[in-house]
């Protein structure tokens, strides 16, 4: 059975998260990782589920491409990190069907060119989106919001301690894989926790 069996961080208001990071192969399923975070963003009542992704960029003639590499998907108690293989593999039509659910909003910060080369480079479409950012900017009425990465905003929504995140970035290239997935961990559940004050 599928489990988070990674490691579990405790966040700024003694809550805790646990984690799971998987190296997809060819045969990995990932479909029972994807229908967990689902159930605790039902389970968390908001229907939510945060996310961010990352990209590998190559040089071909001149021209960049842009290939998705890996994904973060994080609910109130849940952290998923998942490095993609290269070429994409059949078993990622899990996370196709996952993106195009209109049942959850996958909220995000910065995510409209994510959403472009997602469609034009893989051909995955996010049917439900929410760029964060934007309504943070609408709600408080301070249109600078929108354009402030994760830790800013978080920090200007929730004033919460960020001491522990800027620690890890701030030795980034020695940081360790428990670190950077505990880093993953808390930007996910401030996000998270920017979304519901905002909803309030």
């Amino acid at each position: 059975m599928a489990k988070f069996d990674g490691p579990g961080f405790t966040m700024v208001d003694g809550s805790w998260v646990q984690t799971k990071a998987i190296d997809v192969g060819s045969s990995t399923d990932i479909s029972p990782y994807l229908s967990l975070i689902l159930e605790d963003s039902v389970w968390n009542g908001n229907r939510s589920i945060i996310f961010d992704v990352y990209w590998d960029v190559e040089s071909v003639d001149t021209k960049s491409e842009w290939r998705l590499c890996s994904v973060k998907l994080s609910t109130k108690n849940l952290c998923l990190f998942l490095r993609l293989p290269n070429p994409f593999h059949d078993n990622l039509k899990d996370l196709y069907r996952f993106f195009a659910s209109k049942f959850v909003t996958f909220v995000g910060v910065q995510i409209q060119q994510d959403l472009v080369l997602l469609k034009k480079n893989h051909g995955i479409v996010i049917r439900s989106s929410l760029e964060i950012g934007k309504l943070a900017a609408i709600a408080r009425g301070t249109p600078i919001v929108e354009f402030l990465g994760t830790r800013e905003l978080a920090h200007k929504i929730l004033w919460y301690d960020m001491s522990r995140l800027d620690s890890i970035q701030s030795k980034w290239d020695e940081a360790g894989a428990n670190d950077r997935l505990e880093a993953a961990a808390i930007e996910g559940w401030l996000i998270f926790n920017v979304y519901d004050q905002l909803q309030q």
